[in-house]
């Protein structure tokens, strides 16, 4: 049934604004508990989106989900990540199944306009009503103005909104943020002011046999490239610079990225003789995350939340992560109290903002040339390698004492590294992601 022909439901337990995956994952794993859930998304899937490579950590929740079966059948599998340092030999070659656990040993590559409408539409089979084309215009409050208790929603041809009552009001908007962007909670990462031009290629270049799923990652002076490769051939092609490129550019933002190739032959060799299939892209001001992701009768999953500058392809685990968690907090709510309070969402947002925080030091390291160093250099120990390899598989939400501890090895590894670039000179980074100071090459 299309959603045009659905009825809309004056109340439900759930409203979930926005239907990407952290939402399309909220209203499927509540619906399958027995709740009314009610979806709202603006546009009509399918619909292009970035953020299209994969963890090993996603691959239990989408059996969990219900779609494994359907991506397995139809996307390009991803058995590890190819780093290398550009202009040098330095390289790492990361097998998902080298990590301290390996019971995750694969993930996927996706196009995300046939990923995100493939969890939509499981949403629906699940027993979620989802509203295509419906824009949330606002959240409604008690009287007091704490409390959410409902949506005011447009439906595309309608000339007036309706209203929704729900015990429980999700904000699944991705970076719109819906809810954020009128409270002002905020809070952009200064340290991470970058930002990303990208576009698909009908080809490229890739390795022989299971490796040639592999992402592949460059890292130049002033941030790094991805190279995505899809199951028809086709290949994602990003570039993340920090952002201050992008406003003071004199052309285009295709002559920007197209200057970029073309000083990075670690990507425009693999992509010779191919051709630009979609427009060049761009996201601005990457990273941000909010000062609560939650309140009386709300929470904020997915983008909504927070958003990390994409090196460790983060973005889908994080969202259909967060988007769990939450339903284990509302369910757990109405079914004692039949309503859902900020304090509730306490251990949702601390175990949520736990695991962010430990990708987090990851990625701020990654712009650092002391790890980048430590990262490309030969681990003195192999726990140590097997450490760095789950958290680059995604298992940073409930890591074991065994992998907190030679990650903590790893970090102590960088303080020294960073120690003796003082003394040395940081050599082939020396201007690593841009942050050389002068008279730092030696």
């Amino acid at each position: 049934m299309s959603s045009s022909s659905l009825p809309i439901p004056e109340s439900v337990d759930a409203v979930v604004c926005g239907g990407g995956p952290a939402g399309s994952t909220f209203a499927t794993l509540l619906a399958k508990k027995g709740y009314r859930v009610a979806v709202f998304e603006r546009e009509r899937f399918p619909r292009f989106h970035i953020g299209e490579s994969l963890l090993p950590w996603n691959v239990p929740l989408l059996r969990r989900v219900g779609v494994f079966d359907q991506l397995q059948d139809r996307m390009q599998l991803k058995l590890g990540a190819r780093f290398y340092h550009q202009g040098t030999d330095r390289a790492r070659i990361v097998r998902f199944v080298d990590g301290i656990d390996a019971e995750h040993p694969s993930a996927f590559q996706v196009k995300r306009a046939e990923f995100d409408k493939i969890l939509l539409d499981n949403a629906r089979e699940c027993g979620a009503q989802v509203f295509e084309e419906a824009s949330v215009e606002e959240v409604l409050y008690s009287a007091e103005g704490k409390r959410a208790r409902g949506v005011r929603v447009r439906l595309a041809g309608e000339s007036e909104a309706r209203e929704i009552s729900a015990k429980v009001v999700v904000d699944a908007t991705g970076r719109d943020a819906m809810l954020s962007r009128k409270t002002g909670t905020r809070m952009r990462d200064p340290l991470l002011n970058r930002s990303a031009a990208f576009a698909h290629f009908d080809t490229f270049h890739r390795a022989d046999g299971p490796t040639g799923g592999d992402i592949i990652v460059v890292t130049t002076a002033d941030g790094w490239w991805w190279m995505i490769p899809f199951a028809d051939g086709s290949v994602s092609v990003g570039v993340v610079m920090p952002s201050r490129k992008f406003k003071e550019r004199e052309g285009s933002l295709e002559a920007l990225f197209n200057s970029a190739l073309a000083a990075t032959p670690e990507v425009a060799g693999p992509l010779a003789g191919s051709r630009r299939t979609t427009d060049v892209k761009a996201i601005a001001d990457y990273s941000y995350k909010m000062s609560s992701f939650a309140g009386d009768g709300y929470c904020l999953i997915g983008d909504a939340a927070c958003f990390l500058d994409p090196v460790f392809s983060t973005g889908v685990l994080m969202a259909m992560t967060s988007a769990e968690l939450a339903v284990e907090t509302v369910d757990g709510a109405l079914r004692a109290k039949g309503r859902v309070d900020a304090r509730d969402f306490r251990h949702f947002e601390k175990t949520y903002k736990r695991g962010v925080a430990r990708f987090t030091r990851f990625v701020h390291g990654f712009y650092e040339p002391a790890l980048l160093e430590t990262f490309y250099t030969d681990a003195p120990n192999r726990w140590i390698e097997r450490a760095v390899t789950t958290v680059l598989c995604g298992g940073v939400f409930a890591p074991t004492m065994k992998a907190r501890f030679f990650t903590g090895t790893f970090h102590a590894c960088v303080a020294l590294t960073r120690g003796m670039q003082a003394v040395r000179g940081r050599g082939a980074f020396a201007r690593a992601s841009g942050s050389a100071a002068p008279g730092m090459d030696a």
